[in-house]
């Protein structure tokens, strides 16, 4: 006997339906629905974090490697994760404001990116 699962990815709004033999373990079968979550959560993640390279590359311009530090060094002095600049500076494009410090900040570290020191 087969089993469909039906879910509804929000991104994309269609519909994703899964078709699996009974003979297999329920517990197999969480477990890859499971991983697949977590693998799409990844993505986006790390969708953001180079978009949010891409932007330090076109502001620099230096490399993926030199962007990659910058955005660490811009958290450092922010306090904040990596995670949390990337989505900052790429929510500037989408209409979002840095915060104060941000900007202080960011300002600082493209003045000394361009001065050709470390970020």
């Amino acid at each position: 006997m087969q089993r469909t699962l039906r879910t509804y990815e929000e991104r994309w709004s269609r519909e994703v339906s899964l078709v699996w033999d009974e003979s297999r373990p329920a517990g197999e079968i969480e477990d890859l629905l499971a991983e697949n979550v977590e693998l799409r959560r990844r993505l986006r993640r790390r969708a953001v974090a180079m978009r949010a390279q891409g932007i330090v590359m076109a502001l620099g311009p230096c490399s993926s490697e030199h962007a990659k530090d910058f955005l660490a060094d811009l958290a450092d002095h922010c306090g904040l994760t990596v995670r949390d600049v990337a989505r900052a500076l790429v929510g500037t494009f989408e209409g979002r404001p840095l915060t104060a410090r941000m900007q202080r900040e960011l300002s600082s570290a493209v003045v000394r990116l361009k001065d050709g020191a470390p970020a």
